[in-house]
């Protein structure tokens, strides 16, 4: 239910703005995610606090829709690949493989520049994950967990319609502390026309023989 309300309030957004709108068009983009975990809350008391900590890279695909000239809003699926470290348990011996995958919806604020090849920005918003812990290979513990999202980049145009996008992803998930920098590239339907760029007025008419 919750991820379809997330669905809705994508497609009303996106019902807002036309690909050559005023504020520019739909944006979608795809990424590298360079995830950092470091566990606390436990799915198993065995395994202690901190029962995994490691990276991974993972991917994340966006799309993201501007409601006016600063403000957008931008759904997002994320997977996280595995997060590995060796059980410290003698109960549950072997290797630990911790994933994260599921949808966000966050609300993009664009931060004033004076440069145009430049795109500024933070973002806030709410994540929807599914969890799943393995153990030598074998599924262990399998969850859900939604909460706050939040993180901020900078996008830098490489063409008229493609941009390279830098971005921070940080998650308030329960079983620890997640985040991720995510490098990627993005492609717009339509570009918004920086401040001043306005065609000037034509010339006034000739005047009229005898005048």
């Amino acid at each position: 239910m919750k991820r379809t309300a997330m669905f809705a309030l994508l497609a009303l957004a996106g019902g807002s703005v036309h690909a050559d709108g005023e504020f520019g068009g739909a944006r979608i983009g795809a990424a590298a995610a360079f995830g950092e975990f470091k566990g606390d809350d436990v799915p198993a008391a065995e395994l202690g606090n901190n029962f995994i900590k490691d990276n991974a890279v993972g991917f994340k695909v966006y799309g993201q829709y501007p409601l006016n000239d600063w403000f957008a809003v931008e759904g997002a699926y994320h997977f996280s690949n595995d997060f590995e470290d060796r059980s410290q348990s003698e109960d549950l011996p072997g290797k630990l493989q911790l994933s994260f995958s599921g949808f966000s919806v966050q609300g993009v604020v664009y931060i004033p520049t004076t440069f145009e090849e430049f795109d500024a920005y933070l973002k806030a918003g709410y994540f929807d994950f599914d969890d799943d812990l393995a153990l030598s290979g074998a599924n262990i513990d399998s969850s859900s967990e939604q909460g706050f999202a939040a993180g901020g980049g900078l996008l830098i145009h490489i063409g008229d319609n493609l941009g390279v996008r830098l971005d921070i992803d940080w998650f308030n998930a329960d079983v620890g502390d997640l985040s991720s920098v995510n490098l990627g590239i993005e492609y717009a339907f339509g570009r918004r026309e920086p401040a001043g760029s306005a065609a000037p007025p034509p010339p006034p008419p000739p005047p009229a023989d005898g005048e």
